[in-house]
This record gives structure tokens, sequence and C-alpha cells, in this order.
């Protein structure tokens, strides 16, 4: 998979399946980073992870992600 984003919260995994690798943003590893956010509606969380996985320093901030605090 190609690397996309900054990753400044750390928040990148890999899982192995299928003999294949695949990375995505963790909800748990931001929610250190950032706060509570086991409150958040489903839908926000899918943008919360949107937000990490497009944080570029740019058109998304570190910042921006930092706002999902509950």
């Amino acid at each position: 998979m190609s690397t996309v984003g900054q990753d400044t919260l750390k928040t990148r995994r890999s899982l192995s399946a299928a003999g294949k690798s695949y990375d995505y943003f963790s909800i748990p590893a931001a929610a250190t980073a950032i706060g509570d956010v086991a409150r958040l509606p489903y839908c926000l969380k899918v943008l919360l992870e949107n937000m990490l996985r497009s944080e570029d320093g740019r058109s998304v901030k570190v910042e921006d992600v930092k706002q999902f605090k509950t």
C-alpha cells in the first residue's frame, strides 16, 4: 500500500491477511493522542480516520484532527 499522510500522531498500524499487508489508521491510537473519542457517533469516527489518513499539513493539519475531542 502506498504511504499517505504525515501520521504526526503515530496512528498508522499494519494488518496482515491472506498473505498481504494493509495499513490503516487506528482510532484507539488517536484517542490516546487527542482524548476520548469513544462517544463519537460512528459517522464521525469514519471522518476522523479519513482525516488521520489524509493529514498532509496543508489541507488537513494535526490541529484539525485534534478538534475531535469530546
